[in-house]
């Protein structure tokens, strides 16, 4: 199937549909090619061992299925206790994922300490620049009337 067909993103998805039976006692997001794993657990070591034995079965199943993570952008974050060391570490393989204390989810840029300081700044951004060019255009909307 080509990239970009009007088939392509649904046959992609039945394609991936089994990735959740893969996993259990674990929460497992779908939105459109990304996928987001959320692992609890209430001490540190047993999370850790918990995200990454399902790390090892993601991976399992994305080379049984002829797929592949991209490792560029494949990053976790620790949500709750903030004294958490950085002694730790998640692997795929022999490569140690990266931590972040913030990425974006389905639009929002969610921080470690859900504090929403980043998304707000994002959207606060985002307006400022568009009330600018709607100051500059406005006289020109308005001449022209």
């Amino acid at each position: 199937m080509p990239q970009g067909s009007v088939l392509g993103p649904l046959l992609f998805l039945i394609y991936i549909d089994d990735i959740q039976y893969c996993l259990c006692d674990t929460s497992l997001h779908l939105f459109a090619d990304d996928t987001n794993l959320f692992v609890s657990g209430k001490a540190v070591n047993e999370t850790v061992v918990k995200a990454n034995a399902c790390i090892e079965a993601l991976q399992l199943w994305f080379l049984a299925n002829r797929l592949s993570l991209n490792l560029v952008k494949t990053s976790y974050s620790v949500f709750g206790d903030h004294n958490v060391s950085d002694d730790f570490e998640l692997k795929i393989g022999d490569t140690v994922l990266k931590r972040v204390t913030s990425n974006k989810y389905l639009g929002i840029i969610i921080d470690d300490k859900l504090t929403w300081k980043e998304h707000i700044d994002y959207v606060y951004n985002n307006i400022v620049k568009f009330v600018g060019i709607f100051y500059r255009i406005k006289h020109n909307y308005l001449v022209k009337r």
